[in-house]
């Protein structure tokens, strides 16, 4: 689906939307406080997962509960996933005991004015705690604006590859009202089957990969976490924050021989405490996952936790999201120039 496809059926559907324009395109829908499209150009392809039932506007319009994955894009939801979505044990098989907040996706954002050059979205919400009448109230602003590549514009890796980035900041509080439980920042982007995720692995850690849900087809590298995402699996992975370098992207084909290298680097703290884990898992590390299922991959990081009975009660988190597009052989070099990783493997015929 192009950018401009994404545009006018969420339009179609009456879903607030703003754009941001320079290097390339994005777009933010209130949903989630997404950022549902990017592209090096408004006809060009959505570098992002576009849920095909976009084309359904009475369904987009009337119910847009009933996307399964929403309208796609990087979203922002929060965690921990056992207090606030799963009832019960987890059934990642059937998911039929899982449960998305209303106040997470699609949330109660609105548009804030910020100036020129941002898209700016504020929230409030209320999470309820799973099996029990608790529940936790918390704000959250989150700020959109385009942003330079980590290398020069005229280095010589960026002649003839194209180039769109931005960077999201975000205040997280907990309100005075609430006295006890815990929430962060979980970001998730959304990408399509077929997509393959690159995690550059800490040289020297003594971590492993933990697998949250049904079995996944990843493996390690000496230096690198490789999974290729089938849509299908029902598969999620965790990484600690021991094993990051606080880069991380996701590889996908556009078609007539040009391949998008989209970047995300991400905070990290080994001596935070992270509130997300398995079931039956305790942990703490627990920075960065992938999710594997419902017809896309999820490239994923977290923040440390708030706690509202210990503190801290607020946090500020900043990201960015680089997207390159051009030959095989130009990704190549520049995944190895900002991940450390050669990935030359992920594609041997395309840059013979």
């Amino acid at each position: 689906m192009t950018y401009a496809q994404v545009i006018r059926r969420l339009h179609a559907a009456s879903i607030p939307v703003r754009e941001l324009e320079g290097r390339g395109v994005v777009a933010v829908a209130t949903a989630a406080g997404r950022v549902v499209a990017m592209s090096f150009s408004k006809d060009g392809p959505n570098l992002f997962w576009s849920n095909p039932q976009l084309t359904d506007t009475a369904l987009v319009k009337a119910t847009p509960e009933k996307l399964a994955g929403g309208f796609g894009g990087d979203r922002l939801w929060f965690s921990p996933e056992l207090r606030y979505h799963w009832i019960g044990k987890p059934d990642w098989r059937g998911l039929g005991n899982y449960e998305v907040p209303k106040d997470t996706d699609p949330g109660r954002y609105i548009f804030v004015d910020k100036g020129p050059g941002i898209v700016a979205l504020s929230a409030t919400g209320r999470l309820p705690f799973k099996n029990s009448d608790g529940h936790l109230a918390f704000s959250v602003e989150r700020e959109i604006r385009m942003t330079n590549p980590p290398l020069p514009l005229d280095h010589p890796l960026l002649r003839h590859v194209d180039y769109v980035g931005i960077e999201t900041t975000h205040t997280l509080k907990i309100t005075d009202e609430t006295r006890t439980g815990e929430i962060d920042l979980w970001h998730l982007l959304q990408m399509p089957a077929g997509s393959i995720l690159i995690v550059p692995l800490r040289h020297g850690h003594r971590t492993e990969p933990l697998s949250y849900g049904m079995p996944g087809s990843w493996h390690t590298t000496p230096n690198s976490l490789i999974w290729r995402f089938t849509g299908t699996a029902n598969a999620k992975i965790g990484l600690a924050a021991e094993a990051l370098t606080g880069r991380s992207a996701v590889l996908r084909n556009l078609g007539d021989k040009r391949w998008c290298l989209i970047v995300r680097q991400f905070p990290f703290d080994t001596a935070a405490r992270y509130g997300d884990h398995p079931e039956g898992i305790p942990r703490e590390d627990q920075a960065f996952q992938a999710w594997d299922g419902v017809g896309f991959g999820e490239m994923e990081y977290h923040s440390p936790v708030l706690d509202a009975a210990r503190g801290p009660r607020t946090l500020d988190d900043t990201d960015q999201l680089w997207a390159f597009g051009g030959s095989a052989r130009a990704i190549v070099t520049l995944a190895y120039k900002l991940l450390g990783v050669d990935i030359s493997a992920l594609f041997p015929d395309a840059i013979k």
